[in-house]
């Protein structure tokens, strides 16, 4: 679905200047497998993005990681977008800000439990050493993408020469894809091979550069989940404090 905006979303730059993140994060390795989670048959992108996000965080925290069934995809899918299973008219895809709003009030079910979250939080869309800091400090970053057809059977998202044609930004679809792999230093605006993240897309870790990512991505939020939180003893891996952001989020 296209971008909403909602002016009462926490914006992550108001509450701190962000610490800049060291070179080569990558939260994608320890998870064993992503899996397709449906996405190859139905439009359930973000509700595949959100899980995916969350079993980047329990694999880097050390908790088990299992991958959601088909049941359980499809019932979010259901509760948050509307799917009708045998009905391909209501599989209408889901709006990224509404199914993260379902998240924190409701959870999502999979491996035989309900994760909920407790926060969410948006990330400015065309700064490199901001996104890269919240990739860092929350274990991960959701993006809403608005697909060109040019990319359709890519093995990797790079910037085009221009945004016309089957390169119109949104010529494919909307598309959710979790960032989590920072290929190049945060304070250059080049990547590695012209390489700038590693996104997690259909099961799969795919090659984006920063140049693509600034044409195509329309959204993009962090997570702050009690799994991340307590497991770290209130602080990101990267040492950040958390307190006083939920103490702020609190008070919105």
């Amino acid at each position: 679905s296209p971008a909403r905006r909602d002016l009462r979303t926490f914006q992550i730059t108001n509450y701190t200047t962000l610490p800049l993140a060291p070179p080569d994060v990558d939260w994608t390795a320890k998870v064993p497998e992503y899996g397709m989670l449906c996405n190859d048959q139905l439009g359930c992108c973000v509700i595949a993005g959100m899980m995916h996000l969350a079993m980047q965080q329990r694999a880097q925290v050390g908790l088990p990681v299992v991958i959601p069934s088909d049941a359980d995809v499809i019932a979010a899918y259901s509760a948050i977008g509307g799917y009708v299973p045998g009905d391909p008219s209501t599989d209408q895809g889901c709006n990224v800000l509404d199914a993260l709003t379902h998240w924190r009030k409701h959870g999502l079910k999979f491996g035989g439990a309900t994760h909920k979250i407790t926060a969410f939080a948006s990330v400015p869309l065309h700064d490199t050493a901001k996104l890269a800091s919240a990739n860092w400090l929350f274990g991960g970053v959701l993006d809403g993408v608005a697909l060109p057809l040019a990319v359709q059977g890519a093995t990797s998202w790079l910037k085009p020469k221009s945004l016309r044609g089957k390169n119109s930004p949104g010529s494919w679809g909307g598309h959710c894809v979790v960032t989590g792999k920072d290929l190049f230093d945060a304070r250059s605006q080049s990547g590695n091979n012209g390489c700038a993240y590693g996104v997690v897309t259909w099961g799969e870790v795919m090659a984006e550069d920063w140049g693509f990512r600034n044409d195509y991505e329309d959204e993009s939020y962090v997570i702050i989940s009690p799994e991340w939180i307590e497991v770290q003893t209130g602080k990101s891996p990267a040492g950040f404090n958390l307190t006083q952001l939920l103490a702020d989020l609190k008070a919105l």
